[in-house]
């Protein structure tokens, strides 16, 4: 699209800085991107400076609010798409390949003001849902008990992990989701590589000149096998 990034850094809890974020708007902003609960830190930040900042914002530029991981929140008032029914220029996003564990068949949606929409549609979309994945996500959405399981499973399994990072006495994000982020305590490209023999792939990203793992949740068994080899390899 050739447009410019004017990038915002978390705050020392490793979540989004909505007063920072609202102070680097300027006035060839053309729109806002926002993600709650953020990836990669799986950080959560209260949906009521969320909501606020989105309300507010949304009056002079458009507001993209990324909720792919809000479903792994058990709130009911953390989503901003009543902002869209009042009619703010606030676009909400959302996706089948978190928690309902459809990533295979690529697909999600919006929701926006229908004029929002349409200038969206006009970039085009070079990959269309295939009627499985329609027929998938619409089996899928809302399914309150499926749901539930997930988020208790992947609770129990990340315990597994931070309790790790806590006993090591690494920084990390307070995940509430499927993902965790903290910082490399070894060359990245090496941890990478020596994961990657002891059958676990994970990312490494890089952020404030620092290096930082983002590792995935598993099953807690998986999880116990990957804070084992994890130690072996920063040993």
């Amino acid at each position: 699209m050739k447009a410019r990034w004017d990038k915002v850094d978390l705050n020392e809890k490793l979540e989004f800085d909505y007063d920072k974020l609202a102070a680097a708007i300027k006035p060839d902003t053309r729109l806002v991107v926002v993600c709650n609960p953020n990836n990669p830190t799986g950080t959560y930040v209260d949906p009521a400076k969320v909501r606020a900042f989105c309300q507010e914002v949304s009056k002079t530029v458009p507001v993209f609010a990324d909720e792919a991981y809000l479903e792994f929140m058990d709130a009911k008032d953390s989503s901003v798409i009543d902002l869209v029914k009042s009619g703010a220029d606030v676009i909400v996003s959302r996706t089948f390949s978190k928690i309902y564990g459809l990533a295979g068949l690529r697909i999600g949606y919006i929701v926006a003001r229908p004029e929002l929409i349409k200038k969206v549609s006009s970039y085009g979309d070079e990959i269309s849902a295939s009627q499985t994945a329609i027929a998938a996500a619409t089996a899928s959405l809302g399914d309150e008990s499926f749901m539930k399981l997930v988020r208790t499973k992947n609770a129990e399994a990340r315990q597994v992990l931070t309790d790790y990072l806590e006993k090591k006495k690494y920084l990390h994000g307070k995940s509430h989701i499927n993902v965790v982020f903290f910082p490399a305590p070894s060359d990245g490209k090496t941890i990478l590589a020596k994961c990657e023999e002891k059958g676990y792939l994970i990312r490494v990203w890089d952020y404030q000149d620092k290096e930082w793992c983002r590792v995935s949740i598993g099953t807690a068994d998986e999880m116990k096998g990957f804070v084992k080899a994890f130690e072996e390899v920063i040993s």
